[in-house]
């Protein structure tokens, strides 16, 4: 009985032993697995901490490395590029010359041909009113066209009215006017019909033969047109001119055209400024509209 108690008591420790050393290996177990873990998760943190920075380190040696290549071919692309970039400027700076108008420093301004003034006959109270007389319907036409910016003859007068020693006038197309000129233009004429002609006569064969000048030199041999005078494009080529000498254009004459000639710009062919735009049309308008008034 003893023996089996003993026995049992025996057996009934090794169980409890048993029983109570399960858990132990079980909890072994698992802090042999956590420190199983915890030995290959430095690893793991190591890999993902050093990691970035090896990848960094990998991609920084590849873009010294492009950045070597780019450093050795950067001479040939710079010099590359500032022959393109030297190109581009001077066409830009040769375009832009071109679409400068030498001589012109002043704001272009539109015409009102519209703008005229409501000058009465009369004048007085109701009832007493009395006819104007000419040099009065006169003055009030004068006043007018100061008063009126969009009249053709607005900036003659502001010009003639500063004086001789005003500040700069300029015209609806941009250009200085000439005050003496201006005056002149201001000065009463006579009417003389047969000096009229005459002066027409010597103007239109003054024309003629400069015309026919500024054709020989402007194109190739043999491709002038044959009415130089009355051709479309001729103040087109005077324009042309003055824009490669950068001189006004109402300043052109044979003389630059023979300068031109002698700097080697490029002749023009047969055919050519003979069918301008409607714009350019208008441009050349504002050019010519009292071209003899300026300075």
């Amino acid at each position: 009985m003893v023996t089996l108690r003993d026995g049992s008591k025996t057996v009934l420790a090794e169980s409890s032993e048993k029983t109570s050393s399960t858990p132990n290996s079980k909890e072994s177990g698992a802090m042999g697995k956590k420190r199983k873990a915890e030995d290959q998760n430095p690893v793991e943190e190591d890999k993902e901490n050093v990691g970035p920075e090896s990848a960094t380190k990998s991609r920084k040696l590849v873009v010294d490395g492009e950045k070597g290549e780019a450093d050795d071919a950067s001479p040939a692309r710079d010099d590359e590029e500032d022959a393109e970039h030297s190109k581009a400027m001077t066409e830009a700076s040769t375009e832009e010359a071109r679409d400068h108008t030498p001589g012109r420093d002043g704001p272009i301004k539109e015409e009102r041909r519209s703008a005229s003034p409501d000058i009465k006959p009369f004048k007085g109270p109701p009832g007493k009113k009395v006819r104007k007389s000419a040099w009065e319907k006169n003055e009030e036409y004068k006043q007018f066209i100061r008063e009126n910016e969009g009249h053709m003859f607005h900036e003659l007068y502001v010009c003639f009215d500063k004086g001789p020693n005003g500040s700069p006038t300029y015209d609806k197309a941009g250009f200085q006017l000439d005050y003496h000129k201006v005056a002149d233009w201001m000065k009463p004429t006579p009417y003389n019909k047969s000096r009229m002609v005459n002066g027409m006569e010597k103007a239109i064969a003054k024309s003629q033969a400069e015309s026919e000048q500024m054709a020989e030199i402007f194109f190739e041999k043999g491709e002038a047109p044959k009415d130089a005078r009355n051709s479309q494009g001729k103040d087109f080529w005077k324009d042309r001119v003055s824009k490669d000498l950068s001189v006004p254009w109402h300043k052109i004459t044979v003389e630059h055209f023979k300068e031109w000639e002698k700097k080697g710009f490029k002749k023009a062919r047969r055919g050519e400024y003979e069918n301008p735009s409607e714009e350019e049309r208008k441009r050349m308008l504002r050019l010519m509209s009292g071209a003899s008034l300026r300075k």
